[in-house]
């Protein structure tokens, strides 16, 4: 129908349509995860699959060699398949998993925390986020732990660090942050204020504690939840050693 005359065919009649590559990009990416999560995932993956691959021989020395076991600090460096792992096994227990299941668990929290995070951060901040996360995870177990024997495997401390960082920004009223990279920080303080960041961290500690010592999960092989713990503390308390935003 046309507009009778002396009608206006737009309300705006300054608004002009703006053309539609100004709008939409020529190569929009089809997902928006940092490199540093893909690549980070992608080790995770390949490791696992050698693991999966290998014998079984050559699985149980790559796991006494890189898991982190607490009793390799009790007993003498010559009863440990490599002397020096335990130098290494805090950090490279965190590419270790025990299954798929495993790894698919972590890279999900991965991809849904720490892509957030490493927007914020950048890659080299997020990179040692991951490594102390993983460190104080390990010395956080190893607190409860000091003679088990029983090895720990798997990126979920540093994926905890990854979780407890992001409560630091992404939670604000009325919900998430719209962009992470730009969003004020809660100081230490105000986190510990707010009720939304303290009921997600009660709420989280719960979880994992109940899944730990197997209340929810009666038989289930055991998760090291005090790792879990050690990691989320580490990138909650510790946040603003790695935020390029943060002053406080």
């Amino acid at each position: 129908m046309r507009p009778a005359s002396g009608t206006p065919s737009c309300l705006f009649p300054d608004a002009r349509p703006r053309p539609l590559q100004d709008i939409v990009p020529d190569n929009p990416p089809a997902f928006n995860v940092p490199g540093i999560i893909v690549g980070l995932g992608a080790i995770l993956v390949s490791i696992h699959a050698i693991m999966s691959w290998a014998s079984d021989a050559l699985y149980r020395d790559i796991l006494l060699t890189f898991s982190f076991i607490p009793i390799s600090y009790t007993i003498s460096a010559d009863q440990l398949v490599t002397a020096g792992s335990r130098f290494w096994s805090p950090l490279t227990y965190a590419f270790l998993h025990g299954d798929w299941v495993h790894l698919l668990v972590n890279s999900i929290w991965l991809l849904a925390f720490g892509s957030a995070v490493a927007r914020r951060f950048g890659a080299l901040r997020f990179a040692a986020l991951f490594v102390f996360g993983a460190i104080a995870g390990a010395a956080f177990h190893y607190l409860f732990h000091p003679v088990g024997n029983v090895p720990v495997v798997g990126a979920s401390a540093a994926v905890s660090a990854c979780m407890g960082a992001a409560v630091r920004f992404a939670f604000r009223p009325g919900g998430v942050a719209p962009d992470v990279e730009t969003a004020p920080a809660f100081s230490l303080l105000e986190s510990l204020k707010n009720r939304n960041i303290m009921t997600f961290v009660v709420m989280w500690f719960a979880i994992n504690w109940l899944f730990g010592t197997g209340w929810l999960t009666p038989g289930e092989a055991g998760i090291a939840w005090e790792a879990h713990m050690g990691g989320f503390l580490l990138g909650w308390l510790g946040f603003s050693a790695f935020d390029r935003r943060s002053s406080s």
